[in-house]
C-alpha cells in the first residue's frame, strides 16, 4: 500500500481550507459596517449602529439629504435601521436632540414614516432560513463524501 499518496493530498488540501476560512473572517468583517459614506468624522456611540456626528461631507449627500442639513443643520446622531420589508432597505434616521426631531432617510430620500427593524442583516428570514439549510445540507453531504472517500474509495 503507498500510504503517502493520501497524506500528500491531504496536506494539499489543509492549506486552501485555512486560506478560505481567514478570507471569510476578512470579508465578513468588512461587511459589518453600516457607517453612511457622508460621515467624514464621527465616533461610535454605547448604541448599536448609532454614530455621534462630528463633521458632515456636503458633497455626498442625496438632494433631500442636503435640504434636511441646509435647513436644521447637522444632526446630532446618525442611526441604522433596516426597512422591516422583505427588500430589507437600509433606513439612516437622523436624530437632533433639541429639540428632538428625528428625519428618516431610505436611499437617499426622505420618507414620512417608515417600520423598522432592530436587525442590521440585509436577509429576511426566509433567506436566513434558506442559507441555514443550505448550509447544513452541505456540509452534510461533503461530511459524506469525505466518510465514504476513506472508508470505501481509499481501498
Amino acid at each position: 500500500m503507498n500510504f503517502s499518496r493520501g497524506r500528500t493530498s491531504l496536506l494539499q488540501f489543509r492549506p486552501l481550507v485555512v486560506y478560505s476560512v481567514l478570507a471569510a473572517f476578512l470579508l465578513a468583517s468588512l461587511g459589518c459596517s453600516y457607517k453612511p459614506a457622508y460621515l467624514q468624522k464621527s465616533e461610535k456611540t454605547h448604541i448599536g449602529q448609532r454614530w455621534k456626528v462630528k463633521k458632515i461631507d456636503p458633497a455626498r449627500l442625496s438632494p433631500d439629504e442636503t435640504f434636511a442639513w441646509e435647513k436644521m443643520g447637522s444632526p446630532q446622531y446618525v442611526r441604522f435601521f433596516r426597512k422591516l420589508s422583505p427588500e430589507r432597505e437600509r433606513v439612516y434616521e437622523w436624530i437632533y436632540t433639541d429639540p428632538v426631531r428625528l428625519i428618516s432617510f431610505i436611499d437617499g430620500k426622505k420618507v414620512a414614516y417608515v417600520v423598522i427593524d432592530d436587525d442590521p442583516s440585509a436577509l429576511n428570514d426566509d433567506q436566513k432560513n434558506w442559507l441555514f439549510w443550505s448550509g447544513v445540507t452541505t456540509a452534510t453531504v461533503a461530511g459524506l463524501g469525505i466518510l465514504y472517500y476513506y472508508l470505501v474509495g481509499s481501498k
